[in-house]
């Protein structure tokens, strides 16, 4: 499945199954809330003061490890990034 994300121009503290740690902020839409997001999008490298628009394809991973999710990102397009 392809999905449009958001990505806010700021990493955040969270608290993730190891403990604490910075987590991106996305929305799917750009009326949502932000809402913290403990993964990774493979093949993005996040910049802080920018908000991302990005085309990132999500499949289910077929091995899940206790302290992952089930769900893999990976990025196909950076379709905007504009300052914050």
């Amino acid at each position: 499945m392809v999905r449009t994300v958001y990505v806010n121009s700021e990493l955040v503290d969270c608290e993730g199954a190891g403990g604490p740690q910075k987590c991106m902020q996305i929305r799917r839409a750009p009326e949502e809330d932000w809402e913290l997001f403990y993964d990774q999008i493979e093949g993005f490298v996040f910049e802080p003061g920018f908000v991302y628009e990005l085309r990132v394809k999500v499949t289910p991973r077929a091995e899940v490890p206790a302290d992952a999710s089930s769900i893999k990102y990976r990025l196909l397009e950076v379709v905007s990034k504009r300052p914050a």
